[in-house]
């Protein structure tokens, strides 16, 4: 055991190791219950391990060492649960690890002692299929390595190929998302080689995840999470294999059940609006903004008073990538003109102290570590406490029912895309700086509703 750091009482320690002048050696003792597997024929069993990890360097070596702890803690442990468990690659890789054995040598030395007494321990020197039969999963995997010419790539080295590509998730809830559903894959299959990967496996996840009562909505992001980083996998590594998470069948994906998504009426809306401007506080000014904006909560939480710019000749907001905050596509970022409910709500909550425009409800948080859940969850049992929101409508329905007040009033289709974020339907739509805050603001001053008391809305229901 080597000391890493050392600070008054505190003290840090590499287990396992052992420095022999200038070279760190990995020692280790072997639990009576695994031994067999050192024993070599007519010779006793051997109580420890003790091999050169080839480096003079402490912190390296305490690396090494611990790679190779965790390899003998996979091996033991499947040694022991026997058949019981499915193969373990990494077990099976410890194996031969063990008797300073790789992958292929069985086909580069033929005939080697140490290949010979491995197997032989293992089957007898009989080698009849009948004791062959009898191995564990793992030490089949083993014997398989053994005659392989290469290491065998796993799902883990799938995902880390998927990640230090840069195509993983980054924002905290975005991994927790992927850490799931990578979970569900792994009690199955277990972390398997790439190749060994089927279609079987792939319905059984789809299955498994129908059976703990999951929309077929949600199988389907779970898929999208595990899919890519499968097709990561086939192609880094250079395998002809078809993705089997490509094309799979979501059984009742048409009919399965949704949360319903409701838009409000203009009714429903004036009645929103007109609590928030007699609570007047900073909860109710971040719905009436979001009320009359397109826009998502998580935008919004996190604004900076630096990007509401409401002195400019359009009153308008910006919604970009800060340090605090994430956006959801590339074409989410942009400038919405502030009007009716929102431009009050803007105006009230500039009044506020501090960097950010809702002080008491934003996080500041690295963006990575930002979500909206909490303040989702208080925002929209306000409104149903209150009795201005029905079953199927939240705080998103906002986006939805604004969608279709533009739509009432004539704008253009794409306009309507750029407000509210959505990424243009065509290439032509790629070209060009885009609408004017003079042209959003002039179609969205006419979705503004009427203050109480100012007479019925002019507009049709957005229901």
């Amino acid at each position: 055991m080597i000391v890493m750091f050392a600070a008054g009482a505190l003290r840090v320690m590499c287990m396992h190791l052992l420095l022999k002048g200038n070279t760190y050696y990995y020692r280790r003792r072997i639990p009576e219950d695994v031994r067999s597997l050192y024993k070599v024929p007519g010779k006793r069993a051997r109580e420890q391990l003790m091999f050169s990890l080839k480096t003079a360097d402490k912190a390296e070596a305490c690396r090494l060492a611990d790679a190779q702890t965790r390899r003998l803690d996979a091996l033991w442990k499947a040694h022991r649960e026997g058949s019981k468990a499915g193969a373990d690659p990494h077990a099976a890789l410890a194996m031969l690890e063990a008797r300073h054995l790789k992958p292929g040598d069985a086909l580069r030395h033929r005939g080697h002692p140490a290949i010979e007494a491995y197997i032989d321990n293992l089957v007898g020197p009989g080698r009849e299929e009948e004791a062959i039969a009898l191995l564990s999963p793992t030490e089949q995997l083993s014997l398989d390595y053994l005659y392989s010419p290469s290491v065998p790539k796993l799902l883990s080295d799938a995902r880390e190929k998927h990640f230090d590509l840069g195509k993983g998730p980054k924002a905290k809830v975005a991994v927790d998302q992927f850490e799931r559903a990578w979970g569900h894959l792994l009690e199955i299959t277990g972390d398997i080689p790439l190749d060994h990967l089927s279609r079987d496996h792939a319905n059984e996840f789809v299955q498994k995840l129908i059976k703990r009562g999951l929309s077929a909505e949600t199988v389907r992001r779970y898929l999208a999470q595990v899919r890519p980083v499968i097709q990561t996998g086939l192609l880094e590594f250079e395998m002809s294999k078809v993705n089997p998470f490509e094309k799979l069948a979501i059984p009742n994906r048409d009919e399965g059940p949704r949360k319903p998504r409701d838009t409000f009426t203009i009714e429903e809306l004036m009645a929103i609006q007109a609590a928030c401007r007699e609570k007047d506080d900073e909860r109710r000014w971040l719905i009436a903004m979001l009320s009359d904006t397109m826009t998502r909560l998580a935008e919004l939480q996190q604004i900076m008073k630096e990007d509401v710019r409401l002195h400019d000749p359009v009153p308008h907001v910006r919604l970009r990538v800060t340090d605090v905050r994430n956006l959801k596509t590339g074409s989410s970022a942009r400038s919405v003109p502030l009007v009716g409910a929102a431009l009050w709500a803007a105006q009230r909550a500039m009044t506020t102290e501090g960097k950010f425009l809702f002080p008491s409800i934003a996080k500041d948080v690295p963006k990575d570590e930002f979500h909206s859940g909490a303040a989702s969850a208080a925002l929209n049992k306000w409104l149903k406490e209150n009795k201005l929101a029905r079953t199927g409508q939240t705080l998103h329905s906002f986006r939805h029912t604004m969608r279709d007040r533009l739509r009432n009033v004539e704008a253009p289709p794409d306009l309507i895309d750029r407000i509210g974020g959505w990424a243009g339907k065509g290439v032509g739509e790629t070209y060009g700086k885009g609408h004017s805050l003079e042209l959003m603001q002039r179609y969205m001053l006419k979705t503004v509703l009427p203050l109480p008391g100012e007479g019925p809305a002019e507009q049709a229901s957005a229901a």
